[in-house]
């Protein structure tokens, strides 16, 4: 006679330890770099344009196809989730993000970039989705909320490492702040579990 195990009672059991810590690292330095990503538009705009890469008229596409690639990248990224399992769609995405990442790196026009943001948009929308119904599933119910809200708060420190880095680095160097996410994002890919 077989008895069926509930896993996710088990899970909701267990003390916080090590394994938590590192799921929680893991998926954070991730999703850290989706806010640094999705922030860095606000500093590096305004050098592309001073540098003549783009007109005025590109920067609100810039921004829009980013935001229209977050929005088809979360809504479709639960679908293929259910359906191939998190740890696939969370490759996958950082396959497309890191691809599109890489050529945009050599895009030659603001065109093209705009393009690719939306492409990279795609990965960053399902990044969203991916890490935080990861950590739901890891994290005790007891905890979750505190978790989630920190996960929240490292996903929007991506704002003043952006600006930071602008301080820094603009107006003469925007492509190395743009890279700089990228260079990291591909370090952590080898650490996934």
């Amino acid at each position: 006679m077989a008895t069926s195990v509930n896993a996710g009672a088990r899970l909701d059991r267990l003390p916080i330890s090590s394994f938590h810590k590192r799921i929680f690292f893991l998926i954070g330095a991730g999703m850290f770099f989706d806010g640094y990503d999705l922030y860095v538009g606000t500093n590096v705009l305004g050098a592309v344009v001073q540098s003549k890469f783009a007109t005025l008229e590109q920067v609100p596409q810039f921004i829009s196809l980013t935001f229209l690639g977050l929005t088809i990248g979360s809504f479709v990224t639960g679908f293929i989730g259910d359906r191939y399992g998190r740890r696939f769609t969370y490759q996958f995405n950082l396959m497309i993000f890191g691809l599109a990442s890489l050529a945009a790196a050599f895009a030659p026009d603001m065109m093209t970039l705009n393009i690719l943001r939306f492409v990279m948009g795609l990965g960053l929308g399902a990044e969203i989705v991916v890490g935080y119904s990861t950590m739901t599933e890891f994290v005790p119910p007891r905890t979750r909320g505190r978790w989630l809200a920190f996960m929240s708060f490292i996903v929007v420190f991506g704002l003043p490492a952006t600006a930071l880095l602008g301080y820094l680095f603009l107006p003469t160097r925007w492509l190395c702040i743009n890279m700089s996410g990228k260079c990291s994002r591909r370090q952590l890919v080898r650490q996934r579990p």
